[in-house]
């Protein structure tokens, strides 16, 4: 188990290090408050498929576990952003001190992006060019793979509690993490009239939170400190399902929202700035999907698609008992 830990660990440090390693600190060029102003759009897409992604995998069934039946279930997801978070107008921001160059391009690729022709920014009454920069090039991913480990246990009158940990994992000098997730299955089938007798369907509801914590290492000699990248995600679901023999269908729909935070904590030598960039984002919304459970003994694989405006693949291997 702690090698799984491990691996899901370097999974998700690599993930996020492939965002976090861009040239973002270059956005420190234009001032603290500019800086902010040109990175909230730049990372967007990073912390929406991040909320998002930890919303998945919570379920592979529309029928919580008999009293005292459990699984332990291993999944990843795979999030794709839409092609409208992959860039944006740096000339509609409002700016303080630089603007954009009208000579040059205005879309900027965000970090999800890859632009060739980028926009330049310069401070407004230069003149001689001398304080023009690039806007930093995105990393090419429009995608952010998520694994998770995930167990359920029966309990009396047709609940089923779950949970999802990761221990605090280091990564040499990569970064650390932790993550952690509560969620509760109930039953109600009994409860509506005319469908608690048909014999393959199974209706219940779900709530479940998850909570992600990490602290990367920024490669920048200009910049002594670190990146603080924070998230979590509460999810509610109406399931449906037939579970038969060997396979199991379902299909959730529900009400979901997200936040992430983003915290640049240190010095940026150059201006001698503390704690240079603070984001936020949040996400909220409505999602359903579709998937399909196959059980081979105490053995169940399963795999389901998300429908929303970031769309997502899970998919898993686990076992299942009761």
């Amino acid at each position: 188990m702690k090698k799984l830990f491990l691996l899901i660990g370097v999974v998700m440090l690599f993930s996020a290090n492939s965002f976090a390693q861009t040239d973002i600190t270059e956005l420190l060029k234009a001032g603290q408050k500019d800086a902010n102003t040109l990175a909230q759009p730049y990372l967007k897409p990073f912390g929406e498929m991040l909320g998002k992604g930890l919303n998945n995998g919570w379920y592979t069934s529309a029928k919580p576990h008999k009293l005292l039946g459990f699984d332990l279930t291993f999944t990843a997801s795979y999030i794709k952003a839409p092609s409208s978070a992959l860039s944006f107008d740096v000339s509609q921001l409002e700016l303080s001190e630089f603007e954009h160059v009208p000579t040059s391009s205005a879309i900027a690729p965000t970090v999800a992006g890859d632009i060739d022709d980028l926009p330049k920014l310069r401070l407004k009454d230069d003149i001689t060019g001398l304080s023009e920069f690039d806007m930093p090039n995105g990393t090419g991913m429009d995608f952010l793979p998520i694994p998770m480990i995930s167990a359920g246990v029966g309990l009396p009158y047709g609940f089923e509690i779950k949970g999802r940990f990761i221990p605090k994992v280091e990564i040499g000098d990569a970064g650390k993490l932790n993550l952690w997730g509560l969620g509760l299955q109930k039953d109600i089938k009994d409860y509506i009239p005319g469908v608690k007798h048909v014999p393959v369907l199974n209706v219940s509801v779900l709530a479940a939170y998850t909570k992600f914590a990490s602290e990367l290492q920024v490669d920048d000699p200009n910049f002594d400190g670190h990146l603080d990248i924070s998230a979590n995600g509460l999810t509610t679901r109406l399931l449906i399902g037939a579970n038969l023999p060997v396979v199991a269908f379902y299909t959730g729909l529900g009400y979901g929202k997200s936040s992430s935070d983003f915290d640049l904590l240190g010095v940026y030598r150059p201006t001698a700035t503390s704690d240079p960039i603070s984001l936020a984002y949040s996400t909220t919304g409505f999602d359903m999907n579709v998937g399909m459970r196959i059980r081979l003994g105490v053995i169940a694989l399963h795999a389901d698609y998300t429908l929303g405006d970031y769309s997502s693949i899970t998919a898993g291997l686990g076992i299942s008992f009761r």
